[in-house]
Order: C-alpha cells, then structure tokens, then sequence
C-alpha cells in the first residue's frame, strides 16, 4: 500500500499562496513568516513510508531527510520526494504514483483544486471536499454557528454582520471589564487574532497581541483594522485571560469518528509547540470535541478533524474552533505511533528555534545523553531543520517518561541552541 502525501500547507503546491481559505489574507505571506511556513510544510516527512510518494513546496534539506526516514528504520530511497516548484510536477506526481501503486491519497489540506488534482491523477477523491466542504470547516464563523446549533459550550460571542456591530459588541465587553478577541476567519495558530483589553498588563495568548481600549472611538479604531467588510466574515468573542489552550484530534471515515489524541498548545503568546497528551485536557472536553466532530460526520465530512478549546481559570471549558485538515500536532501524533509505539510517553514539542548545523546538534545531543534512543524511546528528535542556521524555523520534541524529565532536556537543548548560535 503506497499513499500520495500533498504537503499543500497555504496551497504552496496546488495553487498561489492566496489560499485565504487556511493560511489569511495574501500579505501574510512575507518573510519571515513565509519562510516558517516553507519549513512547516516538511513536518509531512513525519507521515511518509516506505513506498510512499511526498510532494513538498520547497526542496527539503538532504541531511534532514536522511536523518527523518533513517531513525525509523528506512531509507530516502524508498519514497519519493518532489518539489512542487517544479513546472512538471502533475507529471512527475503521476510516473511516481504508477511506479509506487500508489492507492491512496493524504492531503494535508484537502481542498477543492487538491481534490481536481487528485482525480487528475486517477486517485479517489471526496464528494465533499470536491464541493468546497474543507473550506467550510476550516470558518470559525461556520464553527460557531454549528456548535451554537448542536449545543455544545462555546464563548459569548458574535459573528456580526458589519463594523459597526463588531464594534458595538467589543464596546459591550470592555466596558464591563470583560476582554474580547476579534477573529479572522481563516486563519491559523492565533496569528489572526488580536485581544482587545480595558486595562493594560493582559496576557494575549492565543492572539498576536491586545490593545487598550476605554472607549468606543478606541474599539472602532481596532475593528476597523481587522473587518473586511466585502465578506463580513469577523468572530468576536469574550476572552479569558490565562486560559490553557487544548486540543483533540480525530479521524472521520464511513465507520464513525475515532479519537488519536489529544493535548495541550503551548502559547507564547501564539503557538509554539504541544504537550502531548496534555495534563490540562478534562474529560468534558473530550466529549464536546467528539459531539462536533459528528456532526461534521454527519455533513459529510471524511478525514483528520482538529478540534480546539480553551479551560478558563475558573475551571470552565468552551470550544473555540476546529480545522478539516492536517494540524500542527499530527506529525507528533505519527512520531507517536511510527516511532516511540508505547502509550506511557509524553512528547514535549518546541517551535520556531534558531538550530546550528543537523550533525552538530546530533553529535551534541548524543554527547549529553538525550539523543533519540528507540530501546527506551526517549530522548530528542529534531522534527524540522531547513539546513540554515538561526532562521528560527527549526522545530525539535523531546520523548520521555514524564514532563518534568521532559521539560529539563527541552531546557538543555535550548542551552545548546543558545551556545551554539
């Protein structure tokens, strides 16, 4: 069995990068955060193979690559990598899938023009992707409306229909002390959220920032930078400070809707990496997280479902968003079960790292003792390097018996970085 892995994060391969419908507005797509996104799209390795065929945007660095399949028992020789800069890439795609008997495909992000490709190549495609139902699943204003219609517990909010609503609403929370977050409505790790405070000194996590507003010409000032009124298409919500972040993902097939993990996002103040599995996420949680993940069963949907929420200091749990795609947790989730195979592990993962040189690292991680070691799977697998040095797109976890063993080798892996740098 062969599967076609389309890392099209952003649509970096099966179209320009003004795919709104994941990664926001085009002028998002600038150094550096361009460059970050290239270097996510090579977690995917993390999916692939023996036999299968790996389709990235950007070429992946050899000693990388080598490194990713070796320490699962495998060679590069045994999947096929392709760069979807490449003027022939439906071509070279399709002599790959027919050398591989390729019969399976695993988009990151199954879309629309993902979908056309697929059945270009003779592989099967999905009824509801093909109808646009990915980009419906990826809204936060479709995810209010149908977690507000089946009842599980969401924020106070509102998907206003103009600028001035979304400002009226704003007003409302701030001045009775409350905070809110304006949402875009795609976008992805927080980065188009922004907080919006009455009084200075809030954690903003989970949003690129917060303002200070204390009155209504300060709050129209903030939405008026954030609304698109052509789509109307904004989230507002009531936004608890110090709240942890969670998540549970789940598979969606013909046969119901299984669970493969859950955890907690690491937010400073936007994501930079997962606990997994989270000490924070609580039972009623799960629950709620898998209601919802039925009823997009229920529309249709088949594949990888992310769900998010958040668990207030007061102990309460709301829902705050799901993804019908790939996520950042799901190359852990095949560390997980591809690599380590044993359910008494915690993984610890760290993002946006200024890494020095791959055989550098390793060399160092081993002289410390916390190389990745597969007899008692622990240790430090770096799970993206782009073969530069200090461009803060590295990526790396650590695999231990219990979080805090975890959290002391993430500090000395930091050591090293700082050291090296």
């Amino acid at each position: 069995m062969s599967t076609l892995l389309i890392s099209n994060l952003g649509r970096l391969i099966t179209g320009a990068p003004a795919g709104a419908e994941l990664l926001g507005p085009p002028q998002a797509y600038a150094e550096p955060y361009l460059g970050y996104l290239q270097a996510q799209t090579h977690r995917t390795i993390w999916f692939a193979g023996p036999g299968d065929v790996l389709v990235l945007p950007t070429p992946v660095d050899e000693v990388f690559l080598d490194y990713a399949t070796s320490l699962r028992g495998f060679g590069v020789g045994e999947i096929d990598v392709l760069v979807g800069d490449d003027e022939d890439l439906a071509a070279d795609v399709r002599r790959a899938v027919t050398r591989r008997g390729t019969d399976r495909a695993w988009p990151y992000y199954h879309d629309r023009r993902t979908d056309a490709f697929l059945r270009e190549l003779g592989l099967a495609g999905s009824g509801f992707a093909g109808q646009g139902g990915a980009e419906l699943l990826n809204s936060k204003v479709l995810f209010r409306a149908l977690a507000a219609g089946i009842g599980v517990p969401i924020a106070d909010g509102r998907c206003p229909a103009t600028a001035a609503d979304a400002t009226a609403w704003v007003w409302e929370l701030v001045s009775s002390g409350r905070c809110a977050i304006l949402k875009e409505d795609f976008h992805v790790g927080g980065l188009g959220n922004k907080v919006v405070s009455p009084v200075a000194g809030i954690s903003s996590f989970g949003a690129l920032g917060a303002e200070v507003c204390t009155d209504p010409a300060a709050v129209a000032r903030v939405v008026g930078s954030r609304f698109a009124e052509e789509t109307g298409r904004l989230v507002v919500e009531h936004y608890f400070p110090d709240s942890a972040s969670i998540y549970a993902g789940f598979f969606v097939t013909d046969d119901g809707v299984t669970r493969y993990g859950a955890g907690e996002m690491r937010m400073m103040p936007v994501i930079n990496g997962l606990v997994t599995p989270g000490t924070s996420v609580p039972a009623e949680f799960l629950v709620h997280a898998e209601h919802i993940a039925q009823a997009t069963r229920a529309m249709g949907y088949r594949g990888q479902l992310s769900v998010d929420g958040i668990v207030t200091p007061a102990g309460e749990v709301f829902l705050t968003e799901f993804n019908a795609r790939s996520g950042g947790a799901t190359h852990n989730h095949c560390i997980l079960r591809g690599l380590v195979g044993r359910p008494d592990r915690v993984l610890l993962d760290r993002r946006r790292c200024g890494l020095p040189p791959l055989k550098q690292l390793l060399a160092a991680l081993d002289d410390a003792g916390i190389g990745y070691d597969p007899v008692t799977a622990t240790g430090v697998v770096i799970t993206v390097h782009d073969g530069g040095t200090g461009t803060q797109r590295g990526e790396f976890c650590v695999i231990a018996a219990d979080l805090d063993t975890a959290r002391r080798q993430e500090d000395m892996v930091l050591d090293m970085i700082e050291g090296a740098a």
